[in-house]
């Protein structure tokens, strides 16, 4: 069965085969009975060998896949024959004659037949043909006596037999082929409902198949007919085993029998199968059923998806990422190693274990939300920072990423995370939220009893403690004692918390009192292994780790903040920074509020002592309008009482602040704002002089009205306690310089600035030399007296933007900013050294000292602030050794000398003296040229120098602390001489410039302020010019809105040489733009310096702005200014700067301005204006009166 042997024979095969032995079986019969000649038996004996031979031969070509053949079909034919006439011919003899032809032809047709022939309609053409040949042989023999009577006779007798056979054999072959069709049909039926189907026989050979097998595998059904068994299909080295497998299987009786295997096609290819074979049930020889599918594509899939599992388990296993599968209710089924080191569990512990179960408590009700709405399929997954816990009782922050994973239909098979560890990340997220918690604490709290709490709760929640204790050191006792606590809730700790009452530290005592002696963070990893007195209580409620540090005000202790958790814990270095920082910050905040306790309570004292004198009140009505005062109002604000009823409140504050002010009132009248916050505004006097003014509206009902009381209070003594307690927080009390604190802010924003705009800036560190022998020779005092002088000569040398500040003993810093070049910042050097090289007078007594100074600069030599410190340090240390001087950390630039002039004592006498004179130059409207304002320009009538323009003394007047007085003499004196011209009948306003220095320390708020209130001027008629570099002065903003808010008109002048956006001019409370004079002198002959002007114009006009050029020295010019609709012009085309008799008489004769000649200015004449301006180094080469 299913053995590649021979085939049983079939059919016609058979019958042809049958009939021919029969004929030659005959003939030998007769060779026996009658003696023949030896020659005639030779022949027949070799007749009837070929006929043996050949039936045998027949028999088996038949039966195997060579009857198929054409050509072995026709020499089947043509042999039998041949045969069957030799063999008649043969015979003929023996029947008594010779065989007629026409015998011969008809057993030659019907042989014929038989070979090729088993249609029934054919044999009655055979059967007809053979009578007609009987007939013809009987009417030859009678008719003609050309054949003997009994020859015929036998013949007839023999071709009946033949006949007879036939026809027995045609109905056999019929009713067989019948069946045949019958049985083709069944199983033609069965193959067209499968797919790829055939029909085999036991042994295997194909019978019939459909379409789609055929297709597949590329033969012909001919060419599968000749296969001896289908298993050549196969791969050769697997047919072996194959058929025997098979054999045994179907030998058995297993039905069906399922097999897969490989299929060679005709083209070669290779296809991997699926075979089922079950018997069909038709009559007949037994046929099998074969059912092929190919499997081939499905193979590939699974060799690919075994491929894709084995790269992703490779993954899995191998991935720094920490991955986890979690069933549909979230609990864990396998984990790689790295979630496991994640988590500190091992696989084992964690096989279904939830992983809501590994999440922070906090963290919590996010993880379930986000769970939630992933199991509901609301969402495909999603993405979270949270925290797990670790076995050992750690936070560990990840970023978890969780997706569900479904089949192709939809259906929800697993869960699938990834947990990356995020602890370097979050580190310094956790540690910025650190501090924003504590300062968000103590800004919104009015003490620090009050922000205590809120202060431990923010450290433990964003730096991850349980417990956070405040220790406070009592300075009077030397001891500690406790004060207050925080703890999350959950966990019992009330035994250990108990034990903090009962305690006081003195220093090196338990934890607390460690930190204390030792001034630095104290951690201890494990209580378990720690001696202090309260590890037994902290192990016995489950309170392993412990931390604290040092709260100090300077460099005093005042606390001790300490904080606790379930798990040992290890604290880093960027967190010991971050608690020292914190600690400095709780400490100043604890200082200053004591400081305001006291003040407050200072004050109160005051107030009782002095009960007459009591706060102003004042009654008002719906509308904001005064009922009546109190005497405390009179004497506060200078007004009679008869004076202030009926007027508005508002007449008792700053116009500059009038409008917040009234906004508050008006929502306190109409209840629309709680009574209990009050308003820090400025009070105004009678006599226009501003303080600073605490106002409070109350309410209460009195019958049928509404009774609103104001309550305005002087806080001036309180506001400069205030301001005093955080200067001294910044400052060094010896030299009042910044302190090392606010050095190291104010580098960090230099720092800034300079990455951001892209510019230098040079860090100087400067150690004085021989202090410490003039410190011991003269005293400890006296050696504080030198550095005070010092102080005051470093800050009269430095530029305002530039921070100088004393580190400690003889140390001091200087961060010099806007630095153009490595010169600038050497010349800064220079200059500092300069100023120490004249003699000190210290009690009497004669000391000169010089200085060290190393250099580094940004980005030259570093890009953070330590490196840059670090390296300054290098290079002063260079220049001590080599004797003084300054020396720079790369030394690649030459330093430039910086003269300063021996005009300082002239310079500090000369207001006195009444040297001191202004010049006026107009400024006119376009094109009419009417005089709307004037510029006063400062000169000084040196008694010994002439007439000095103002580039001669203005730097001196900045470095030597000159130029605030400089300003308050310019400002009366433009301001008396602007009012008498108003008085006079002319409409006039006066420009003064302002110096940097005086805007960035808010200094010239008050002298305006002043300057006004003197001269009773109206602010609207005071133009302030400030230059474009200072005016984006972040220090120099608060004091600009000050200013016009005060109604003062702001001016910036030379404009274009600096870096101002559109956005910041927007912003600025500005009224003018002035062209700077580079820009106008250019512009009639050169088309960029045009097109930079119309744009300044532009600019200006589209930001509501009028627009000035300054420096007009050619018609050409003012028609070009003209023409582009600039607003005003200045410069000497119109009118060169004159002293004030002069222009008094211009202005009051309306003479045209233009007749003073035009071109360009005198030398010495322009340049740096008022007295109180300052260029950029671009300008320095240029510098002209506008």
């Amino acid at each position: 069965m299913f053995s590649r042997g021979t085939r049983q024979p079939r059919g016609l095969a058979l019958v042809n085969s049958l009939a021919l032995v029969t004929i030659v079986s005959a003939v030998a019969l007769r060779l026996a009975e009658a003696g023949m000649p030896p020659v005639v038996v030779r022949a027949e004996a070799v007749v009837l060998a070929a006929g043996i031979v050949y039936g045998a031969i027949a028999v088996w070509i038949r039966s195997t896949a060579l009857a198929s053949s054409t050509p072995v079909q026709l020499l089947l034919m043509s042999t039998n024959v041949i045969l069957a006439v030799a063999a008649l011919g043969v015979a003929g003899p023996w029947l008594g004659s010779d065989l007629p032809p026409l015998a011969v032809g008809i057993f030659a047709a019907m042989l014929l037949y038989f070979d090729m022939g088993h249609n029934a309609r054919h044999f009655r053409y055979v059967l007809a043909v053979a009578a007609v040949g009987l007939a013809v042989l009987w009417a030859d023999a009678v008719v003609n006596l050309g054949v003997a009577v009994t020859t015929v006779a036998t013949w007839t007798l023999v071709l009946l037999g033949l006949m007879l056979l036939a026809y027995v054999t045609h109905h056999v072959i019929d009713r067989s082929l019948v069946r045949q069709a019958g049985r083709q049909d069944s199983l033609l039926s069965a193959l067209s409902d499968i797919g790829e189907g055939l029909v085999i026989t036991e042994e295997g050979r194909f019978v019939t198949g459909n379409e789609a097998y055929i297709n597949l595998t590329g033969y012909t059904a001919d060419e599968l007919l000749a296969l001896p068994s289908l298993i050549d299909l196969a791969p050769a080295e697997e047919r072996k085993i194959l058929a025997e497998q098979l054999a045994t299987r179907l030998g058995g009786g297993e039905v069906p029998v399922h097999y897969e295997s490989a299929l060679i096609t005709k083209e070669g290819k290779r296809r991997q199968v699926e075979t089922s074979i079950r018997p069909l049930t038709a009559e007949g020889p037994r046929r099998l059923l074969a059912v092929v599918r190919d499997v081939t594509d499905r193979h590939r899939s699974e060799a690919a998806e075994r491929e894709s599992e084995t790269r992703f388990r490779t993954l899995f296993a191998q991935s720094q990422a920490g991955m986890a599968f979690a069933d549909l209710n979230g609990r864990l089924t396998s984990t790689n190693e790295a979630f496991r080191q994640l988590v500190g569990y091992t696989d084992a512990e964690l096989q279904g274990v939830s992983v809501l179960e590994l999440t922070h408590p906090e963290d919590l009700p996010l993880s379930e939300e986000v769970l939630r709405l992933m199991l509901a399929g609301e969402t495909p997954g999603y993405r979270i920072d949270k925290r797990y816990v670790r076995k050992d009782g750690q936070s560990v922050w990840v970023d978890v990423a969780a997706r569900m994973v479904r089949d192709p239909k939809g259906k929800a098979l697993y869960i699938q995370t990834v947990a990356i560890d995020i602890r370097d990340r979050m580190r310094g997220e956790v540690l910025q939220s650190a501090r924003f918690a504590v300062t968000q604490a103590l800004v919104t709290s009015p003490g620090w009893d009050q922000a205590a709490p809120h202060v431990l709760e923010g450290l433990c929640r964003a730096l991850d403690w349980e417990l956070g204790e405040y220790w406070e050191v009592d300075a009077n006792r030397e001891s500690m004692h406790f004060s207050t606590a925080w703890k999350r809730p959950g966990r019992d700790t009330t035994a250990y918390e108990a034990t903090a009452a009962q305690l006081t530290y003195r220093r090196g005592e338990g934890l607390p009192g460690r930190v204390w002696e030792s001034g630095r963070p104290v951690s201890v990893e494990d209580l378990a292994k720690d001696q202090s007195p309260r590890a037994a209580a902290a192990l016995a409620v489950g309170l392993h780790g412990l931390a604290a540090f040092p709260v100090r005000s300077g460099r005093r202790v005042v606390g001790v903040i300490a904080l606790a958790t379930w798990a040992p814990r290890q604290l880093d270095e960027a967190l010991l920074a971050v608690m020292n920082d914190i600690g400095t910050q709780i400490g100043e905040f604890v200082e200053r509020k004591r400081a305001e306790v006291a003040l407050q309570e200072s004050e109160k004292r005051m107030r009782s002592v002095l009960d007459n004198v009591s706060d102003g009140l004042a009654t008002l009505d719906q509308t904001g309008v005064i009922e009546a005062v109190n005497p405390a109002v009179t004497r506060l604000f200078g007004y009679e009482e008869k004076e202030l009823v009926g007027q508005k409140i508002e007449v008792l504050v700053a116009t500059t602040h009038r409008g917040s002010f009234m906004s508050y009132v008006e929502r306190r009248l109409t209840l629309e704002l709680p009574a209990s916050g009050a308003l820090e505004t400025m009070g105004k006097r009678k006599n226009a002089s501003l303080f600073p003014l605490e106002f409070l509206v109350s309410s209460m009902q009195v019958g049928p009205r509404h009774l609103f009381i104001a309550t305005l209070r002087d806080i001036s003594e309180r506001k400069a306690h205030t301001d005093a307690l955080e200067y001294q927080a910044l400052h060094d009390a010896l030299t009042g310089l910044p302190n090392r604190t606010l050095f190291g802010d104010r580098l960090r924003q230099a720092l800034l600035a300079a990455r951001r705009n892209q510019t230098m800036f040079g860090v100087l560190l400067l150690d004085l030399d021989r202090f410490k022998d003039i410190n011991d020779a003269l005293g400890h005092d006296r050696g504080d007296n030198l550095l005070q002088e010092v102080a005051a000569r470093l800050k009269g040398v430095l530029r305002a933007t530039d921070t100088i500040a004393r580190l400690g003993g003889d140390e001091f810093a200087v961060v010099s900013i806007d630095a153009r070049h490595p010169d600038n910042v050497i010349a800064t050097a220079r200059k500092i050294l300069a100023s120490l090289e004249g003699p000190f007078t210290i009690a009497d007594q004669q000391v000169e000292t010089g200085a060290s100074i190393g250099i580094a600069m940004y980005p030259i030599h570093g890009d953070d602030p330590g490196t840059l410190l670090r390296r300054a340090d290098v290079a002063m240390y260079v220049a001590k050794r080599a004797g003084g001087g300054f020396a720079v950390y790369s030394p690649e630039h030459e330093g430039q000398t910086l003269r300063h002039s021996g005009l300082a004592g002239d310079l500090r006498r000369s207001i006195a003296q009444g040297e001191l004179v202004l010049h006026y130059q107009p400024i006119v409207l376009l094109p009419a040229r009417t005089t709307y304002a004037v510029e006063a320009l400062v000169r000084w009538n040196h008694p010994r120098e002439g007439l000095l323009p103002p580039e001669r003394f203005i730097g001196l007047a900045e470095e030597t602390n000159m130029i605030r007085p400089l300003t308050e003499w310019v400002l009366d004196n433009a301001l008396n001489r602007l009012c008498r011209w108003i008085q006079s009948g002319l409409e006039l306003s006066v420009a003064v410039n302002v110096s940097p220095r005086l805007l960035e320390d808010h200094s010239i708020v008050e002298d305006v302020a002043k300057a006004l209130a003197t001269s009773n001027a109206d602010p609207a008629r005071l133009t302030l010019e400030i230059t474009e570099g200072v005016a984006t002065s972040a220090a120099a903003g608060k004091a600009i809105h000050r200013l016009a808010e005060m109604g003062v008109r702001l001016s910036l002048d030379d404009f274009g040489t600096g870096y101002s956006s559109l956005v910041f001019l927007k912003r600025l409370p500005i009224h003018e733009l002035k062209i700077d004079r580079s820009f106008i002198k250019q512009v009639a002959v050169d088309p960029d310096a045009s097109a930079i002007v119309r744009t300044a114009i532009g600019v200006g006009h589209n930001l509501g702005l009028r627009v000035i050029g300054e420096g007009v020295e050619e018609r050409e010019a003012e028609a070009v200014l003209i023409e582009a609709g600039c607003d005003a012009v200045q410069g000497y085309l119109i009118g060169k700067p004159v002293p004030e008799d002069e222009m008094t008489d211009l202005l009051e004769s309306g003479r045209e301005l233009s007749e003073s000649p035009p071109g360009p200015p005198p030398d010495g004449e322009g340049g740096l204006k008022g007295g109180v301006k300052t260029t950029t180094p671009a300008l320095s080469d240029s510098l002209a009166d506008a």
